[in-house]
């Protein structure tokens, strides 16, 4: 990813004070109706998220909270773009980082139940290239491994984000493309990065120092493989498989993992933050997308968590089987017990609830649902926030009450 845009636009903590009061809630749940319908629009959370944003100290913030197989309530505030002083709605989209790695398992096992591969298969019976991890030449790296990051394939940080482990400030790594998705195909990617002689190629800082299913260390690139092979064997771009197969089927119409074709006008702005302004990073595409680049709304993400809370299916519409959403959400890894299948597994307040959480430039996220309760919770930001624990657990006590 390249360095960050320098662009700086001067926001006066005046105007925070004036739009930080803003909460907005309007939008249709589910498919659009019948032509010349009017939908009836979301009811409003009862957690106030106007404070939220100078807590989490964010230019925007949206939530959703699910349950009973239909999103409850929707909650926003604050501006998804600032130099257009347009205002986050239920409707606006925001770069959801790594909670698009749950979309991406999806499709893996999509094809793992019509029997396409099985999850302890060597993924080299799939590829059109060879991959081995250094250090163990010999052994196998398996779509399990890739999917509860064991493979051993290690994030390279002059090419790959790595949330959560790279220090706050480190910049945009080499391969990002500044208003634009990347002109580097998902099948250059991942041959340049993982084969020898490849343009992105590194024997050590691309692998771990240990074979495959011996470490767990969280692996964006890994995750990126998973979805080539998504690619290599149904034949289809990923990209496209999963608006064909997992955003249509739900009616997250509006989401992509592409800047191309996407409505700019309710896309949020993502920020860098300085200690008096927001700094635009501007719309950004990378070759990895499949580790965290798909763009959707608090309603439409909404969708999608609610088919994985009902067993694969929402609104008459079966993504997965519901053993096959059984399979993703159980410890996978004696290496970490909180790890399935790409979806993690955590405690909000005393509550063990599945989902994900993501980072990147400008851009924050957070899914996850209680399945003692089956009741579920989604919050997103175009900044990077601060600690967003005690907002979760406002949302998750709100949703008990439904």
């Amino acid at each position: 990813m390249p360095t960050r845009n320098t662009i700086a636009i001067a926001v006066a903590a005046v105007v925070f004070i004036g739009w930080a009061l803003a909460v907005v809630a309007t939008g249709a749940e589910g498919a659009a109706g019948v032509v010349g319908e009017v939908a009836a629009p979301l009811p409003t959370c009862k957690t106030n998220l106007a404070p939220q944003l100078r807590t989490l100290d964010v230019p925007g913030l949206g939530a959703a909270i699910v349950k009973h197989g239909r999103i409850v309530c929707v909650a926003v505030a604050g501006l998804a773009d600032i130099g257009q002083n347009r205002p986050v709605t239920p409707d606006t989209l925001f770069l959801i980082a790594s909670v698009s790695k749950t979309i991406t398992v999806t499709a893996v096992m999509q094809l793992r139940e019509q029997r396409k591969f099985g999850l302890d298969d060597d993924v080299n019976q799939y590829l059109p290239f060879r991959v081995v991890v250094p250090a163990a030449p010999k052994s196998a790296i398996t779509f399990r491994q890739l999917l509860t990051h064991t493979s051993s394939i290690a994030d390279n940080t002059k090419y790959i984000n790595c949330p959560g482990s790279c220090a706050y400030g480190t910049s945009l790594g080499d391969l990002v493309t500044k208003g634009a998705d990347s002109p580097i195909s998902l099948a250059e990617m991942t041959r340049g990065y993982l084969t020898p002689g490849g343009a992105y190629y590194d024997s050590k800082a691309n692998f771990k120092s240990a074979a495959p299913g011996t470490v767990a260390d969280y692996s964006n690139m890994g995750t990126v493989l998973a979805g080539y092979l998504v690619e290599s064997i149904s034949g289809v771009p990923f990209d496209r498989y999963c608006r064909e197969q997992i955003f249509t089927p739900l009616g997250m119409n509006a989401t992509s993992w592409r800047l191309d074709g996407i409505d700019r006008s309710i896309l949020a702005m993502a920020y860098d933050k300085s200690s008096s302004r927001y700094v635009p990073y501007g719309h950004y595409g990378e070759p990895d997308y499949p580790d965290g680049m798909v763009r959707t709304s608090v309603k439409e993400l909404g969708y999608f968590l609610i088919s994985y809370i009902q067993g694969g299916q929402y609104d008459g519409h079966r993504i997965l089987k519901a053993k096959t959403v059984r399979e993703i959400l159980k410890p996978q890894s004696a290496l970490d017990r909180s790890q399935g299948l790409i979806w993690m597994m955590q405690d909000v307040e005393g509550r063990r609830v599945w989902g994900h959480d993501g980072s990147d430039n400008g851009a924050g996220t957070q899914m996850w649902f209680d399945p003692a309760r089956s009741e579920g919770v989604i919050v997103m930001t175009n900044g990077v926030w601060n600690d967003e624990t005690a907002l979760l657990g406002l949302l998750f006590r709100e949703a008990d009450r439904y």
